[in-house]
């Protein structure tokens, strides 16, 4: 006896059916942990959390609205700097920022780049432009 006769007569319709569904089966197992692999990831990685509340933080307090105006975001970006001293690494104010929560660090400081605020001093060391603090924006530009 050779061919389909065999197969059928050794259970290998059934055979090959029962290994098709455990491949099947294996490869949505393994689907599905892989999209909750995120999940999995953030349980273990939970950070942890600051004791001390973002009220006690004075100068640090964001409005809920971020600010779309570069005078208001000079003002809430003021107190950062100035922790930071008179020259400074962009990456600490940066970072600075980042852990504060303002929102998009990267694309403020760019923009405070831009209009002259933070100015380069050489070598990668920024400085607060000093003609903005009792200024006007419009004016440094200009």
């Amino acid at each position: 006896m050779y061919g389909l006769q065999a197969i059928a007569a050794h259970n290998g319709w059934a055979m090959a059916l029962a290994g098709a569904l455990i491949v099947f089966s294996g490869l949505v197992i393994l689907s599905f942990v892989i999209s909750q692999l995120h999940r999995i990831l953030a349980f273990f990685e939970k950070k942890p959390v600051d004791v001390e509340p973002p009220e006690d933080k004075p100068g640090f307090l964001l409005p809920k609205p971020f600010p779309e105006d570069i005078n208001e975001i000079v003002r809430l970006y003021k107190p950062l700097v100035e922790a930071l001293g008179e020259t400074f690494y962009l990456s600490e104010l940066y970072e600075m920022s980042r852990k504060n929560d303002f929102p998009h660090p990267h694309i403020t400081l760019t923009a405070l780049r831009e209009s002259k605020i933070l100015v380069s001093d050489g070598n990668g060391v920024f400085s607060w432009n000093p003609s903005t603090e009792n200024d006007d924006i419009e004016n440094v530009e200009g």
